[in-house]
């Protein structure tokens, strides 16, 4: 009786130390599952963090690149403007120049026109003061000289010079013969001596 109750009181020792065992080992295996669960949710947490800042540094590079690509489009800009102010600048610089040129030129031939023109009413004097007779640009497309005899009823003769010589246009009143005056005229060339015949005729023209 006594070996039975010692068997049994060893069974039931052995049972709670079966118990016991598993329970710690059902708490070890807990404890492991929610180790490894916390690691798993720490490694996901610690790999998204790396995603967001991986996405952080390329949208950063890609607005680097951005403003770089910007940067250098503006220096291009920069440095194509320079280039067309320096050709505009030169091309400005040429004009001017050409302007100057121009107006120097001008300036050359207004002195010229002018000495030309004291000439001119300097070799006319005589005729004027002598003669009595005025000249004057006419209204044609060529070079031509209209004499006017200041004498009564305004007889004048308008006389056109062109590069083959003198040629009466007009002249009133219209003188006879005046075709062989205008003949000799572009014959000889005698501009003064044509005046004094004219002159004369327009003389006898009013005594008749």
């Amino acid at each position: 009786m006594e070996c039975v109750q010692n068997l049994r009181y060893k069974h039931l020792n052995l049972m709670h130390l079966l118990k016991a065992n598993i329970v710690e080992y059902i708490k070890s295996v807990s404890n492991t599952y929610e180790e490894e669960q916390r690691k798993l949710r720490y490694n996901e947490d610690l790999a998204k963090k790396i995603a967001e800042t991986e996405a952080q540094v390329a949208l950063v590079a890609a607005e680097q690149a951005k403003a770089q690509e910007e940067k250098n489009r503006i220096l291009q800009k920069d440095v194509e403007l320079k280039a067309k102010l320096k050709r505009e600048t030169t091309k400005a610089q040429e004009l001017q120049s050409a302007v100057d040129k121009e107006r120097a030129r001008i300036e050359e031939l207004e002195k010229l026109s002018k000495n030309t023109h004291d000439k001119v009413n300097l070799l006319l004097k005589p005729y004027h003061e002598i003669l009595g007779v005025t000249f004057q640009h006419c209204s044609e497309p060529e070079v031509c000289l209209r004499i006017l005899f200041h004498m009564p009823n305004g007889k004048y003769c308008v006389v056109k010079l062109t590069k083959n010589g003198f040629k009466v246009i007009k002249c009133v009143p219209m003188l006879k013969e005046l075709d062989k005056m205008e003949a000799h005229l572009a014959k000889t060339n005698d501009f003064s001596g044509f005046v004094v015949h004219m002159r004369n005729r327009f003389l006898k023209e009013i005594v008749l």
